[in-house]
């Protein structure tokens, strides 16, 4: 896994990866207690959204970000939603970044 982006603040964990050789996205919100992991086809900045997120009160870094890739999968209380990655991939994904960040 090498790191490729890493935001981070009291609210959100942000970070862009390479991992098995292909490019994903991962963030947790600990206010409303969620994660998301989301493979991406095309390389995207994270950047300008982590800085409006930063500038903007009504900013909704996950409503953004999440929209980047096609493939995610979103885990929240009690509740998952695979929409092409599994809660198993986010699991090992999890244990992988452990080591990097």
């Amino acid at each position: 896994m090498k790191l490729l982006q890493k935001f981070k603040d009291d609210r959100y964990f942000l970070v862009k990866v390479l991992w098995e050789g292909e490019v994903f996205l991962y963030l947790e919100d600990r206010e409303q207690r969620t994660e998301s992991l989301g493979r991406l086809t095309e390389d995207a900045d994270l950047t300008p959204y982590w800085e409006r997120h930063l500038k903007e009160e009504g900013f909704c870094l996950p409503c953004e970000v999440l929209l980047l890739p096609a493939e995610k999968v979103v885990r929240g209380e009690g509740a998952v939603a695979e929409l092409g990655l599994t809660l198993e991939r986010l699991e090992r994904f999890k244990k992988a970044l452990e080591e990097v960040a």
